[in-house]
């Protein structure tokens, strides 16, 4: 069967990520998907599975740049340099895929230098600014490279899912018989960049996070304050 699957989106147990986890099967119908693969910066994957396919991963900051392990569903040590990073989603029997290789305003792996530890390439991202000369590079490196090429909307707001998927030849819905597909090459990427008004909705939302996080960091502040000239008084 063939597959609709955008394997890089991040729900709001990403620090930069506002799309609720439990919204995640109702957006997959919506958006006409077959599955998604969350991807958080740094945190395992936490929503259980139902019915809708929903691979678990993580993508992990390395010295590097970032590689997003697929099929993980605990932490992965970040910090480490690629490769090491690579062996360590390898033993915990993750798939490597490496995001985003050529976003030039991001953080990214350079392909050639992880000494042929990679799984996959994503060669369609649809967050990234320079999206057309980003898209034919990452291209490029996959067939130099002979690795598969998938496509993620990297998606950080709703609006922004699905932006990007894989088509994935599988023989079921299984996430174990989806990550074997893509390891296998049976995938097509797909996708565009997204609207600039996504990316400025991000953008807004994390700006009104940090704000409702610095107001409760004062009014924290001031209650102590408070609290102490009180017992100062008694």
């Amino acid at each position: 069967m063939r597959l609709k699957v955008d394997l890089h989106v991040h729900t709001t147990n990403s620090k930069d990520g506002h799309i609720p986890p439990k919204l995640l099967p109702k957006l997959i119908l919506l958006k006409g998907l077959d599955g998604v693969a969350v991807t958080d910066h740094g945190v395992p994957f936490k929503l259980p599975r139902g019915k809708a396919l929903i691979i678990p991963g993580i993508e992990v900051a390395t010295k590097d740049g970032h590689l997003v392990a697929l099929g993980v569903e605990g932490p992965i040590q970040g910090g480490l340099p690629a490769v090491e990073t690579a062996e360590k989603i390898r033993e915990s029997s993750g798939l490597i895929v490496i995001p985003h290789p050529y976003d030039f305003l991001g953080s990214s792996v350079n392909p050639f230098k992880l000494k042929g530890k990679a799984d996959a390439i994503e060669t369609v991202n649809s967050s990234i600014f320079t999206f057309s000369l980003s898209k034919f590079l990452a291209e490029r490196a996959a067939i130099k490279l002979n690795l598969p090429a998938v496509a993620g909307s990297d998606a950080h707001v709703a609006e922004a899912l699905g932006d990007a998927y894989t088509l994935i030849e599988s023989p079921s819905k299984s996430v174990e018989d989806v990550l074997e597909a893509i390891k296998k090459g049976r995938t097509t990427p797909y996708g565009k960049a997204t609207p600039l008004s996504n990316k400025i909705k991000k953008v807004k939302l994390g700006l009104s996070a940090q704000s409702i996080k610095a107001k409760s960091r004062s009014k924290f502040s001031f209650s102590s304050v408070k609290a102490s000239g009180s017992m100062l008084k008694i």
